[in-house]
């Protein structure tokens, strides 16, 4: 569906991907994954047979793969501490 977790869970392995938005933050990501190059934005929240085609085509074209692939390795699996210790040292100086 292209929430935070579900992209950032596929971008982590290098799965290029096709987001369909329809709620919340869900066009947010889908803009970011097109604007990486790692998959593709759905426009509109209703597929066809023609646009999900179209979206597929994209996102699974050999130059997006090896995209995918490079933005995973840039990835940090350590984000959510990495912020808490930054927080954690901001406040400390304030």
């Amino acid at each position: 569906h292209g929430g935070a977790g579900t992209t950032v869970a596929a971008a982590r392995v290098g799965a290029p991907q096709v987001i369909a938005p329809q709620i919340g933050d869900q066009p947010y990501w889908a803009k970011r994954v097109a604007e990486l190059g790692i998959g593709a934005a759905h426009d509109g929240p209703m597929p066809t047979v023609e646009s999900l085609s179209a979206a597929l085509e994209v996102a699974l074209a050999p130059k997006v793969r090896i995209r995918a692939g490079e933005v995973a390795s840039e990835i940090r699996a350590d984000g959510a501490e990495a912020a808490a210790k930054w927080l954690i040292e901001w406040l400390g100086r304030q």
